[in-house]
């Protein structure tokens, strides 16, 4: 062994918690840091799986013109609480109106000639039985009268269609909810295609914000550990502190294609809040957790503490020196983890304190 210069504490034997090296440290300001420095305990290990997604209202509609005009009013404005028939938009209808008026005309008139060919045909049978009309003349007036009929019941469906075309001109809330979003405005002119939208857009959006969902994707390792009615907690950026309950009422029954990732198959999941909360709007990012197992009793470290050397996993003990606190490596048998903790198994004691090095521990994220 090389002898340097300084004081050496020389280690005999690694013993089973594997101990390669105890090097003193002269002046070594991080082993002193506070908050650099860590103590193994024991507690509850809580296993989770960790994803992102963001917050949708459980129910929300767009809603889309089935008729093209021009807007005549905007009854509505984001925020705003609305009920089911309420009327939200509406177009300028006079075109639906004529249109009405004629077809309602047409029916009148195909009414009075099925009156007239009826009375016709009955005429004719009448005249029959006493030889004053051929039979062929009488199958002919009923033939009429038939034709008459049909012509009816086609004028009382363009009636019933232009009626229906009047009435698409008052756009209405489907469900209660709030409106979202409202995406025209008063004299812009609709022209359904064939997403029926004003520029590709839903004219307007109304939600119920009474139930909120996560929507997230797991991927085919994770969507394993998932279960209907699982617990799941939500965190915020943008509500920072605070957490939220939430439970599992969907997992898709089959994957699909990850948005923007044709290769990527993923499995969509839904989570429902368990209470509605003001604070959390539709469209937030959100962190969930889905815990899958409670270890109770494990010694744990944080992720950061601990480095791949080749096959071993290593930390770094804080001991006492010949000159004050000196590194040890120790070699470390992990056991279960999360995003934040390992379990140690081998290696560690309670007590023992670690020296948490900052700069390795994006390759420990890296490898996890």
């Amino acid at each position: 062994m090389r002898v340097w210069p300084i004081l050496v504490v020389i280690v005999v034997g690694a013993g089973a918690a594997g101990a390669y090296a105890l090097q003193g440290e002269k002046e070594d300001p991080a082993l002193k840091d506070e908050k650099l420095r860590y103590t193994v305990k024991r507690g509850e290990l809580v296993v989770e799986v960790v994803d992102t997604g963001k917050v949708q209202p459980k129910e929300k509609v767009e809603i889309k013109s089935k008729v093209a005009g021009q807007v005549i009013t905007v009854d509505v404005v984001e925020g705003e609480k609305v009920e089911p028939g309420q009327r939200l938009l509406r177009l300028d209808p006079i075109d639906y109106e004529r249109e009405v008026a004629r077809a309602a005309a047409e029916v009148e008139r195909a009414d009075n000639a099925l009156a007239f060919a009826e009375l016709d045909a009955e005429r004719k049978k009448k005249a029959l039985a006493h030889r004053g009309v051929a039979e062929i003349d009488v199958a002919l007036a009923e033939n009429e009268a038939k034709a008459r009929a049909i012509a009816k019941k086609s004028a009382q469906i363009a009636l019933a269609t232009a009626q229906d075309r009047l009435r698409y001109t008052k756009l209405e809330a489907p469900i209660a909810g709030t409106i979202l979003e409202v995406g025209i405005e008063k004299g812009e002119v609709v022209t359904p295609g064939v997403q029926q939208t004003f520029e590709g857009r839903p004219l307007l959006t109304v939600g119920d914000l009474s139930t909120l969902i996560l929507r997230t994707e797991l991927n085919q390792i994770d969507i394993a550990q998932i279960a209907l009615d699982q617990e799941a907690t939500l965190t915020f950026d943008a509500l920072p502190g605070r957490t939220f309950k939430a439970k599992v009422t969907k997992i898709a029954p089959a994957a699909v294609k990850a948005q923007g990732q044709s290769q990527v198959e993923v499995f969509p999941v839904e989570a429902t809040l368990v209470d509605a909360d003001p604070a959390i709007k539709p469209g937030m990012t959100a962190d969930v957790r889905f815990q899958v197992a409670v270890h109770p009793d494990v010694l744990s470290v944080p992720i950061e503490a601990v480095v791949k050397d080749g096959d071993k996993r290593m930390v770094t003990k804080i001991v006492d020196g010949a000159t004050g606190p000196a590194r040890e490596k120790v070699e470390v048998k992990l056991g279960v983890r999360n995003d934040r903790v390992h379990e140690v198994v081998e290696g560690l004691k309670e007590g023992d304190v670690l020296l948490i090095d900052p700069a390795s521990s994006k390759d420990n994220e890296v490898e996890l």
